[in-house]
């Protein structure tokens, strides 16, 4: 496929990618399997991604691959297929190169690519992160090689790359999570809705606006009222003895920048806030207050209420 070709075809694929593999097990930190489902059933679109960190992530991809090449002195070649598991038609592997390491005898293996800003470098600091990890293992699930490198390039001029085995336990876990939710596309089973931030948008948005009906709950949804209510709780009370605890470290530094010891360094520099007192604007400039003020939206609360 072309590059064209390729974009258009993500835009409609019907199956599951290796970026789907960490979101149906749960362990994606952007997605959750609700909000993929809403995507495979056609409930919602799937958001266009056309940033700058996509532009050149695209741009140096050739780069990062010859750099890999020069690197490790492996053959390493370009894919422009989607591939398809022999057995699970669904489970597809569209991948931006594969390799030749000469300790597994001439065996291709699975290429990935990523680039990253500076401040995510932490999270390649001991390894590539679990849903990048399990991304490979699902090419590995659909091409039935038996190893694969991720290679990231992170804040422009940090490279590094990871060599990552075959682990059958963890293919048969993505196998078989992946089984599920394809099944639960096809009949339109929705999974259980989490407290992913995707999620949280998707009700935003779904629903901007009460319609005034005064509804009763179930007991079973009132035994999930109750206990959202008791965690807020112990919530509050956990916040309390955080802040005390905070209080209490300050007053010991006093008026210090830096307090540190052999485990923990606290860190207490002066920051300088300039406040935009919008409400006082509004009342002496109006006019210019309706002119510049941002877009006004609506959104709802959620409050709950112990009764008894």
């Amino acid at each position: 496929m072309t590059e064209m070709d390729w974009q258009e075809y993500r835009k409609n694929q019907k199956g599951l990618g290796g970026s789907d593999a960490s979101i149906i097990l749960g362990l994606n930190p952007y997605k959750s399997a609700f909000s993929l489902w809403l995507e495979k059933t056609g409930q919602t679109k799937a958001p266009e991604i056309n940033n700058e960190y996509v532009e050149w992530g695209n741009l140096l991809e050739p780069v990062i691959r010859d750099k890999f090449r020069k690197e490790t002195g492996f053959e390493v070649y370009e894919n422009h297929f989607v591939l398809q598991h022999d057995d699970y038609d669904f489970m597809l592997a569209n991948l931006d190169g594969e390799v030749i390491d000469p300790q597994f005898d001439g065996e291709r293996g699975v290429l990935e690519i990523k680039t990253t800003s500076e401040r995510n470098k932490k999270d390649w600091e001991e390894g590539c992160p679990n849903h990048y990890m399990l991304q490979v293992q699902h090419y590995l699930a659909v091409t039935g090689y038996q190893y694969g490198y991720i290679v990231v390039l992170c804040g422009g001029n940090h490279f590094k790359y990871f060599l990552i085995h075959r682990d059958e336990y963890v293919i048969d876990k993505i196998i078989s999570a992946e089984i599920d939710f394809q099944e639960k596309v096809e009949k339109n089973i929705a999974p259980e809705i989490t407290g992913n931030e995707s999620d949280s948008n998707y009700l935003a948005n779904a629903f901007p606006d009460d319609n005034g009906d005064e509804l009763y709950m179930s007991s079973e949804q009132e035994k999930k009222a109750l206990t959202y209510f008791y965690i807020q709780e112990e919530i509050k009370a956990l916040q309390g003895q955080s802040e005390a605890l905070k209080n209490q470290i300050r007053l010991e530094a006093k008026d210090g920048k830096i307090f540190q010891g052999e485990k923990v360094k606290i860190l207490m520099p002066t920051i300088k806030k300039v406040v935009f007192d919008s409400k006082k604007f509004a009342s002496d400039y109006p006019e210019l207050y309706e002119q510049y003020k941002t877009k006004e939206s609506n959104y709802r609360t959620f409050t709950i209420k112990y009764l008894k």
